[in-house]
């Protein structure tokens, strides 16, 4: 079974607080870098990265997934 990450769920996030990529990589503590590697589907990156952004966004970390 393959798994993706919900990005619609990231960027409705983004686009209700109205932060650009920069200050939401801000908020989580993430660099833009590893960011970019979530979006663009590179599965070279920490999960702890998700885990950061779950938490800023207030949900599950399961929740950023889909199948």
């Amino acid at each position: 079974m393959k798994y993706s990450i919900n990005l619609q769920l990231i960027n409705d996030f983004m686009q209700k607080q109205n932060l650009s990529k920069t200050k939401f990589c801000k908020l989580c503590k993430i660099s833009p870098i590893t960011f970019n590697k979530i979006v663009s589907g590179n599965t070279r990156f920490y999960i702890t990265a998700l885990w950061k952004i779950a938490r800023v966004m207030k949900i599950r970390i399961h929740e950023l997934f889909t199948v």
